[in-house]
């Protein structure tokens, strides 16, 4: 797959693909006999799950980590990583939980 196409498949620019390999964060893929890139099934679904990460909060120096971990079969250093992210995610998502019910609160008052 091109990145032209990988891009129309996971919403991510290509530009940002590009830069996420620039950073080392994602591997640079095997090119083809014209010198484009070409993107296996297990490129794209790691580029999904990089978006998936830094969308939900995760730096890119730490997705790195836990790309480089995963590729070199550290699962330990990758399985640390993603806990230490989803205690993040967790303190965060109870955050909005107290924010939502403070809101509620304050939309009730105001609505009686």
């Amino acid at each position: 797959m091109k990145i032209k196409e990988v891009s129309e498949f996971t919403g991510i620019s290509a530009h940002t693909i590009r830069y996420y390999e620039k950073q080392g964060v994602l591997e640079l893929p095997k090119k083809d006999s014209s010198g484009h890139r070409n993107y296996s099934d297990t490129d794209v679904e790691l580029i999904n799950w990089v978006a998936c990460m830094k969308n939900s909060g995760m730096s890119l120096r730490d997705i790195k980590g836990y790309v480089t971990a995963s590729i070199e079969g550290r699962n330990e250093d990758a399985l640390v990583a993603l806990r230490i992210h989803l205690e993040k995610l967790e303190e965060q998502k109870k955050n909005i939980d107290h924010y939502i019910d403070v809101t509620e609160e304050k939309i009730n008052r105001l609505s009686n």
